[in-house]
């Protein structure tokens, strides 16, 4: 065969290579053919909260721990808050308004914080949020209430950013959004018990979710009487994600982009068609 044959064929080759990189690091997750609402597919796991604040799963650990905004004379910027443990009602959160892990009657600045219904994750006063923390990440697209008291609007939001996040501790809700943060949305949720989805496309190893939230887009005229008990979370890991889904790289945060692996492919793709193109014009112009 002649030379320019096998030229042609490396070139169909080269070519071939970098549109099938190009083609995996653009496939995206659809919540359609994976979890959706997160409790009913047989990909997805569910992590369960039932009197502990850490559940394995899939052999990924997702681990809890409470904040709310009860710091500064306007009560805006963040601070560690007490996870209440209720047995098979879920995990509830006391802020630092309560002066101590007792009923706090008599004492503190919110005397009802210990109470029912305020021994839950509410948004009386305080916006309380419980922050999940995982071994890896994963798309987080349902979580189980197993109590409701009047409301359980709720908001979520996820770490996209590089690496892992800053503390939560000294920063506002509203400012975790210029700080690696992403709204994954306000729910209007009900007063039932049982699953409320939040089907969305982000993986991620932080997932915030607390009661409707006004500080970062939340219905102002539906908040202030949400108050629920969290006991399970349900969605899908990486293992379950197409090639090439965003976030989905090796390492903590949330990410949105190819793989360095894909990356490396693409470049040599382009170096190959590169170098031939420069040797093709040598060979015309000898």
């Amino acid at each position: 065969m002649t030379r320019k044959f096998w030229q042609a064929i490396r070139a169909a080759s080269v070519m071939a290579i970098g549109l099938g990189v190009m083609n995996t690091a653009q496939a995206t997750y659809s919540s359609n053919n994976n979890c959706g609402g997160g409790t009913t597919n047989p990909n997805c796991d569910t992590w369960t909260f039932n009197n502990q604040t850490s559940n394995t799963q899939g052999g990924i650990t997702a681990t809890a721990s409470g904040w709310s905004n009860t710091v500064g004379s306007a009560n805006i910027l963040l601070d560690s808050a007490y996870i209440t443990l209720n047995g098979s009602s879920g995990l509830g959160v006391r802020n630092n308004d309560c002066s101590g892990f007792a009923n706090c009657t008599g004492g503190g600045s919110d005397a009802n914080e210990g109470l029912s219904p305020e021994h839950a994750i509410d948004n009386n006063g305080r916006t309380d949020s419980i922050l999940f923390s995982f071994t890896d990440k994963v798309n987080l697209t349902s979580f189980s209430a197993g109590w409701v008291s009047t409301d359980s609007d709720f908001t979520v939001l996820a770490y996209t950013g590089a690496g892992n996040p800053a503390t939560l501790a000294g920063q506002s809700y509203a400012g975790l959004l210029s700080n690696g943060w992403s709204l994954i949305g306000n729910f209007l949720a009900g007063s039932s018990t049982g699953a409320h989805d939040f089907a969305n496309n982000t993986y991620s190893s932080y997932w915030l979710i607390g009661a409707l939230n006004t500080m970062v887009g939340g219905d102002s005229t539906k908040a202030g009487n949400d108050y629920f008990k969290l006991i399970s979370l349900a969605g899908c890991t990486c293992d379950n994600a197409p090639p090439g889904t965003p976030g989905c790289s090796t390492g903590g945060g949330g990410g949105g982009v190819p793989e360095p692996g894909t990356l490396l492919l693409m470049g040599a793709g382009l170096l190959g068609l590169t170098r031939f193109k420069a040797r093709r014009t040598m060979h015309v112009a000898a």
